[in-house]
């Protein structure tokens, strides 16, 4: 079972940025079953919903929320193209960050 999770998240991750989500979806989308459709629907409301409660509580809200929504995602392309933005521009920022850090420390 781990395995093939793991073979996923890799997969996953090789995908260009600002298009995992979406594929994902055209995935899970591709064999629809109304009852996983309900239980990923209602599995990643209860996420977000205890990822609101852990930002002000103890634990990693923001992880919690972010898991939630790439539950709800796999059955909602809104909610699919709505975190491949979010993916795309963290990417974007990530790599500015990076080059900008690379260059400080050349210049030390």
């Amino acid at each position: 079972m781990f395995d093939r999770l793991r073979t996923r998240w890799r997969a996953f991750l090789a995908l260009r940025s600002g298009t995992r989500f979406r594929r994902q979806h055209r995935r899970r989308q591709a064999r629809p079953h109304p009852v996983r459709t309900l239980l990923a629907v209602a599995g990643g409301l209860l996420l977000i919903l205890a990822g609101i409660a852990m930002l002000v509580l103890p634990g990693p809200g923001l992880l919690v929320i972010a898991i939630g929504a790439a539950l709800i995602a796999g059955e909602s392309l809104t909610v699919a193209r709505l975190l491949d933005r979010v993916d795309f521009c963290t990417n974007v920022r990530y790599q500015r960050w990076r080059r900008r850090r690379e260059a400080a420390r050349r210049a030390r």
